[in-house]
């Protein structure tokens, strides 16, 4: 009977122990639920001021891109160049940020955003300033490639320096702000830029841009501070504030900005880069022919017109952005809570990606026919609709996926959809001469079709496998339960 005691006291001793280990585990639980966050170190005026800041270097991105665009044919006059050469102006500027973009990844992955974004806006001010005094192509087409060299790290880290402030259930608005304003950049440019030439010559656009540069870049100086969420959590310790994400989080280190271009292999990610890098491709395509066409017969308006037909665009990509944020947020709250999978918030940009093409067709066979202005700006306007509610739910996706790299896989997607429209744009004219309008716009209606299939096809089968595991585990619980009554 003794060693029947001695192995009751025994299992006794064992249950007790783990039941003390079971109530430290809890309590461990519960005091790192009790920690503050990352994100609870911004106030919301705080996180609405960065955002502020953020947008504007967002809309200047693309607003220094074509605000001179209406102007083309006149610094190809003045300049006494080529419409080739007065294309590449354009091609240029997306060359360089194409391949400087994954640079401000990487180096911002690893020392943080702030200090990145200060040295890039300061070669941003010197290169403008070397686009107004070009006294010839040559020179205005290298000044052009150090624009977009340096103005792209606000396309990288804006979405990056979103994502490190807001929790990923807010994300998707906060983006959609910021490719709201983003896209505006690209239309309002045009729109200001053509009575601006008109009056005051194409030189005066680049004084606008340098003003707004100035600004901002004063701006963020005094109210953005760090936000790589590496360097904040150690911030706080060495204050002898502990975050929660202090345990989670690894020291960033440099890497060969080529690398990042490893993440677009990822079966999670390279659906998306495809849908991304042939919407983005014609969405640039079609705006930047736009005023080419309407300068040409029948049409033969000035850059004054030209840049006011630019309005409705730029109202159309604003709302069309907000209201993919808006849906993205909504269906991602809705897939996780029924289906438990991340893509929700990837389902209206699919939905909304159908429009893309629609708008592409009615475009190209519009202007190959010489039709009313009304029907290519609403085949315009159907394509940037459906483009700009894409882009805020996919992008999203990436900021709850790539987290701790999330500046190095924007910036490999950036590069990838910049280099496509460079190498498309270079050879647009080409084409449209040998082949037209109507067929050309078709083939990449088409190609954008295509690339919605299989993201569409990966997110049915993860809802649907989803409704497969709830449903077993749904018929497993009356066998447990019988089991415990047996």
């Amino acid at each position: 009977m003794i060693p029947m005691i001695s192995s009751d006291q025994e299992q006794i001793q064992v249950n007790s122990s783990d039941s003390l280990s079971d109530a430290e585990s809890l309590h461990d639980t519960d005091s790192k639920q009790d920690l503050p966050t990352v994100y609870d170190t911004y106030t919301k005026f705080k996180k609405y001021t960065i955002l502020l800041i953020i947008i504007g270097l967002g809309f200047l991105s693309t607003f220094d891109k074509l605000i001179f665009v209406p102007a083309l044919p006149t610094v190809i006059e003045d300049l006494h160049s080529t419409e080739t050469l007065g294309l590449l102006t354009i091609t240029v500027y997306m060359l360089g940020s194409c391949f400087c973009g994954l640079i401000w990844g990487v180096l911002s992955d690893c020392y943080g955003r702030r200090s990145i974004i200060l040295l890039a806006l300061s070669g941003f001010l010197l290169s403008v300033a070397g686009s107004y005094f070009s006294s010839n192509i040559y020179i205005f087409l290298v000044s052009r490639v150090l624009q977009g060299a340096f103005i792209c790290v606000a396309q990288i880290l804006g979405p990056a320096t979103i994502a490190d402030i807001y929790q990923p259930n807010e994300r998707a608005r906060a983006i959609s702000l910021f490719y709201a304003f983003h896209f505006v950049g690209s239309l309002v440019g045009p729109t200001i830029g053509g009575p601006l030439s008109y009056h005051y010559g194409w030189r005066s656009t680049f004084i606008v841009v340098e003003i707004l540069a100035i600004i901002l870049f004063i701006l963020y100086i005094f109210f953005v501070p760090e936000t790589h969420q590496y360097i904040v959590v150690c911030k706080y310790h060495e204050t002898g504030t502990k975050l929660l994400e202090y345990d989670l989080l690894v020291k960033p280190t440099l890497q060969n900005p080529c690398l990042a271009l490893t993440y677009l292999k990822e079966t999670t990610m390279l659906p998306y880069v495809f849908l991304l890098a042939l919407g983005y491709m014609s969405m640039n395509i079609a705006q930047l022919f736009f005023p080419i066409q309407l300068s040409k017969a029948p049409y033969n308006y000035k850059s004054d017109i030209i840049g006011i037909l630019y309005l409705p665009l730029a109202i159309v990509k604003c709302s069309g952005s907000i209201i993919g944020g808006i849906l993205s947020d909504y269906a991602a709250v809705r897939y996780m809570e029924t289906s438990r999978i991340h893509e929700g918030h990837v389902v209206p940009a699919l939905l909304f990606s159908v429009l893309t093409p629609i708008g592409l067709i009615l475009y190209g066979w519009s202007f190959q026919y010489g039709m009313h202005i009304a029907l290519p700006v609403i085949g315009l306007i159907i394509c940037l609709f459906g483009q700009t509610t894409t882009r805020p739910g996919i992008y999203s996706f990436y900021t709850i996926k790539y987290q701790h790299c999330l500046a190095s896989v924007i910036a490999a997607n950036n590069f990838v959809q910049l280099l496509l429209t460079t190498i498309m744009l270079t050879f647009t004219a080409i084409i449209v001469e040998s082949i037209g309008n109507g067929l050309y716009f078709t083939i990449i209606a088409v190609a954008n079709i295509l690339t919605t299939i299989v993201p569409a096809i990966i997110i049915l089968r993860k809802i649907r496998l989803s409704h497969i595991s709830d449903k077993i585990s749904s018929q497993s619980i009356p066998l447990i339960s019988t089991d415990d009554e047996q």
